[in-house]
């Protein structure tokens, strides 16, 4: 035998053993991880399952003597005692940690299986133990972040077992409890040594046979080809995704040839691959922040400052939305305007994604502030239609229910763009308010609408809702609708405001069943418990200075408030109330428009997660001529009078005369938040489309465009934002 030759045969057997024990080492981690994550995937289905059967928000409850003796508790007891039976895990059990430390926890449930119950017993509901040091940290971070652990511990003094901690969350999204399953894993370690012990007893013998049988003709016609694509494959990643030109020298007229031609084709196609890759990965990347941007940002948009009220006792309001997609076109709103007049909103916009979320934004201002200004509901409608209708390229609509509530007397005022009707309960019985509708807002510009009246009783109740609701299908296309609807109300006739908004998002959840939600759902809940008692006027903000007129008409005033949603009314109502009477009311739209999107701006950034202050300066005086003079409402018409130094011909630029008779109001937001100038923002691309355009700038830009002077500074730890507008 050539020497060559032995030397190839020995290089095979030796390669062989390696690679079997290789093989060997492989295979028990592989084999291993696989039944530690088929293990994993079991215990966390089981956990969610367990955690069905007893409610989590009644955890503390149930720990107690009383509440161990309730059939809930014996009723959830079984169930889990089943559930560890059927599933063959060895213990199950819910506790409470003492917080903060989590030094000792109180067990509520804890069932052990049959086959243990020689060994161990089951502790009663109540009882409490001593954690150990490990357990303290991982009890800790499940009470104070959530989630789960799993661990696996083959050397405990309980034997190869495994074990799944999952925090319980209460339906107010707080971790009440820990639920733990632990499952014996001594039958998986003896699968796993008999896979070893095959392994090596058979690994000597197939490295024999392969050497005698196949040696020789593998080493000539495969080891050598193989080993050479081996190692261009081995380098590929090291050199840039890029074969040598050995593969090409390759011609042993079969399979293997072929292979070399086809990794030297797959080499080029994953460099091709790689850029395409790279190039999509990073679009993704950036869509997908944009949209994070987005859904916050239309969050943020939605009030969630829901009852109780401390000015408003009576009455109870909750609303929730949640989005098809990151971002969606159902919106709801609800404001005062005066002490008791409050406005309920929901509107529906056609279409998904961002286009819709636009159109909600414009459509969800535009409404609040037409409703500002003392407009009827019917009114509102018209007004808002028109201004949609206006350069609506995109061919987007939105149906809308709009009410005026008088919180004092009952009297609701509304109209309806097409909108799904409101359910009324009277204390009786849950009716559809089915008055006449009017068409959808922003598709017919001369469209009109009409007002309906009713009068609330102490006790009547309103639900209003978008057609995700009634529109929602199950696995075989049947819809959630409207009778099912009046079914669900009128099982939570007892129930809360918020209650009655999460009970009826649960059972259109489980109608689902698991169907990919197609609409956006979107609910609101309003309660008239009695009528408002609190009828004076509204008084001033802590630290707000009065408006005193001086003379000429002058007037300042400052106000200082918490930056955050709830109090952007009252900011709005100090600003508004330094408007002269008369104001052009598209004037006063476009201030309020720009006061909002500035305060709205400290609200979200300005202090990150905390609660900062915000301060507002108002004045209102005359505007300066081109001599310096300044001209006020007083002037006449020739510049004679106010204007210091004008001659009997009048005095001053056009622009002066031209605004004779008219104030200049300035408005001064200030915070001591992030620094932040928003006037440096890019300017929205306006010629492209809704698709096309990035997200953002558009409220600045409004702003911008609505007041007649915008400036930015920052002094002193301050961000200032002054706007003016000649009013």
């Amino acid at each position: 035998m050539p020497k060559i030759t032995r030397k190839i045969n020995v290089a095979i057997f030796a390669f062989t053993l390696a690679l079997t024990l290789l093989n060997v080492v492989f295979d028990f981690f592989a084999v291993r991880k696989i039944l530690r994550e088929t293990y994993d995937d079991f215990l966390i289905q089981i956990a969610k399952t367990a955690s069905s059967y007893f409610k989590i928000d009644r955890l503390k409850y149930l720990s107690t003597e009383e509440g161990a003796a309730s059939d809930e508790y014996h009723a959830s007891l079984i169930e889990l005692s089943n559930l560890t039976e059927n599933a063959d895990i060895s213990f199950l059990y819910v506790i409470i940690p003492d917080l903060p430390e989590c030094l000792d926890k109180t067990y509520v449930f804890n069932t052990i299986n049959s086959k243990l119950r020689g060994r161990y017993n089951p502790y009663p509901a109540g009882y409490r133990e001593n954690n150990s040091e490990k357990a303290v940290v991982r009890y800790r971070n499940l009470m104070e972040k959530g989630g789960m652990e799993i661990d696996y511990d083959y050397f405990s003094h309980f034997g190869s077992r495994v074990r799944i901690s999952m925090a319980l969350k209460s339906s107010r999204g707080r971790v009440n409890g820990i639920i733990c399953i632990e499952k014996d894993l001594d039958s998986v370690s003896g699968v796993l040594w008999n896979y070893v012990h095959a392994d090596i007893l058979f690994a000597p013998v197939l490295a024999v046979l392969f050497l005698l049988l196949f040696g020789s003709f593998i080493n000539r016609k495969f080891v050598s080809p193989l080993i050479l694509v081996t190692k261009e494959a081995d380098g590929f990643a090291s050199h840039d995704a890029h074969f040598s030109d050995k593969l090409k020298t390759i011609h042993s007229n079969d399979e293997i040839e072929t292979l070399a031609r086809a990794i030297d084709k797959m080499g080029i196609d994953i460099q091709i691959y790689i850029k395409d890759l790279m190039k999509i990965t990073s679009e993704k990347e950036r869509i997908g922040a944009e949209l994070s941007v987005a859904t916050g940002i239309q969050a943020g948009m939605l009030p969630k400052n829901f009852s109780p009220y401390e000015d408003y006792p009576e009455i109870e309001l909750h609303a929730s939305m949640k989005a098809a997609k990151e971002v969606g076109g159902d919106f709801y709103d609800f404001f005062w305007t005066g002490r008791n007049c409050l406005w309920l909103v929901m509107g529906d916009v056609s279409g998904k994604g961002v286009p819709a979320a636009m159109f909600m934004v414009i459509a969800k201002a535009l409404i609040r502030n037409d409703a500002m200004q003392d407009y009827e509901p019917k009114e509102v409608c018209e007004r808002v239609n028109r201004q949609l209708c206006k350069e609506n390229e995109q061919g987007l609509f939105v149906t809308c229910w709009i009410a005026c509530i008088n919180l004092s007397t009952g009297q609701m005022k509304f109209a309806n763009a097409a909108h799904n009707p409101p359910v009324l309960y009277d204390g009786k019985n849950f009716n559809q308010l089915t008055q006449k509708s009017g068409l959808m807002l922003g598709a017919i510009e001369s469209a009109e609408y009409v007002q309906y009246e009713q009068t609330l009783k102490k006790g009547d109740r309103l639900f209003i809702y978008t057609d995700g609701v009634t529109e929602a299908q199950n696995k075989s296309g049947t819809l959630f609708g409207e009778e099912l609807l009046l079914g669900v109300l009128a099982k939570s006739a007892a129930s809360s405001a918020k209650e009655t908004v999460e009970i009826v998002n649960e059972e259109v959840e489980r109608f689902e069943d698991g169907t990919e939600q197609s609409d956006d759902i979107t609910t609101l809940v309003f309660y008239l418990n009695d009528f408002c008692r609190n009828t004076a006027a509204p008084d001033c903000q802590d630290g707000q200075a009065s408006k005193n007129d001086s003379e000429g008409g002058q007037k300042c005033g400052e106000l200082e408030l918490d930056a955050s949603d709830e109090n952007l009314p009252k900011a709005m109502e100090f600003i508004l109330g330094f408007l002269p009477a008369g104001t052009d009311k598209e004037i006063s739209n476009k201030i309020e428009l720009a006061a909002e999107e500035i305060f709205v701006n400290i609200s979200h950034y300005a202090y990150g997660e905390k609660v900062g202050k915000a301060k507002i300066v108002c004045s209102l005086g005359g505007i300066e001529g081109a001599d310096g003079a300044t001209i006020t409402s007083g002037a006449d018409s020739d510049g004679a009078a106010g204007i210091d130094g004008a001659d009997s011909a009048g005095a001053g630029d056009t622009d002066a005369n031209m605004n004779a008779g008219k104030m200049n109001l300035c408005v001064t937001f200030m915070d001591s938040g992030i620094p932040f100038n928003p006037l440096e923002k890019e300017d929205p691309d306006l010629t492209q489309s809704a698709e096309e355009r990035r997200i953002g700038g558009f409220g600045i830009y409004l702003t911008k465009q609505f007041m007649d002077k915008t400036e930015y500074r920052y002094e002193n730890g301050m961000n200032v934002m002054t706007m003016e507008k000649i009013v």
